[in-house]
């Protein structure tokens, strides 16, 4: 097995390689890493506890940092978060001592993409929370800061239109917040539509190509007239609708405002 050093040099070039995605480069990566964790394990780096030596501290947390790109690129989350544990007491114990991460706010920006992503908006929130001013104000994380504002106001082409400030490593993490996003539209289609144009439901859905929105129609249940250029919702289960309907007649309606009205007439009387 090689010894650290060289471990560090080659997935340093690896990392930075105009391959670096192609299943090839992903594969030759993987056995790197898998190499120098067990290097980094004898060496006592993988968890530094008393460790002194600043530039084992930097090799081991520049392996760690390529192995969390390594598994964004692979689209392997839970590999993913795994690394970002790791990489947790360089960058937050350690930090004073190591000189500064290049990839400590890419990476920060795609666990918080993917969070949003997931709709995990509390662990979104959470993370926020224990960044430092200096990395809040940073660029790589006012970007997913921005996309989790727009979320919230229901400004979604501002979303779509920030797939260009995304890490490339991370763009299926865009397309998954899409997709989240894009079943959120397409539940209030259903409420609010019997049928619809084919354009319009394109461009509400933010689909470029009918292959995507007739795909994206056939997980959601829904029929498409070729004739007509329309989509036709499912239906609603009836069931669900008249336990809807029932629970409505069960609100005391009348009694309910007419407790209002004599509440507002004694405040008025006691005003």
């Amino acid at each position: 097995m090689s010894s650290l050093p060289e471990l560090h040099a080659q997935l340093k070039r690896a990392s930075s390689s105009p391959n670096a995605t192609s299943p090839k480069e992903l594969a030759s990566t993987g056995k790197l890493l898998t190499q120098a964790k067990i290097g980094l394990t004898e060496a006592g780096l993988l968890i530094p506890i008393g460790v002194s030596d600043v530039q084992q501290l930097a090799a081991a947390r520049d392996i760690l940092e390529y192995g969390a790109l390594h598994a964004i690129r692979s689209k392997d989350v839970p590999a993913f978060e795994r690394y970002i544990g790791l990489l947790q007491p360089f960058w937050v114990d350690n930090a004073a001592r190591l000189p500064p991460s290049p990839h400590h706010t890419a990476l920060l920006a795609l666990l918080l993409l993917l969070h949003l992503s997931q709709n995990r908006i509390a662990a979104f929130h959470v993370l926020l929370e224990t960044l430092s001013p200096e990395l809040l104000s940073h660029p790589d994380i006012q970007s997913p800061v921005k996309m989790e504002r727009w979320l919230m106001e229901g400004s979604y082409s501002k979303v779509w239109e920030a797939r260009g400030e995304v890490e490339k490593a991370g763009q299926w993490l865009w397309e998954a917040l899409m997709n989240t996003i894009r079943n959120e539209i397409a539940s209030c289609e259903e409420k609010a539509y019997t049928t619809l144009p084919l354009s319009d439901a394109a461009t509400l859905l933010f689909f470029t190509s009918p292959a995507e929105l007739s795909t994206f129609a056939q997980t959601r249940g829904w029929s498409i007239s070729p004739t007509t250029q329309q989509i036709a919702f499912r239906p609603r289960d009836a069931t669900a609708a008249g336990a809807e309907g029932a629970a409505k007649q069960r609100i005391p309606r009348e009694n309910m405002i007419r407790h209002s009205l004599v509440y507002a007439r004694e405040l008025e009387s006691i005003v």
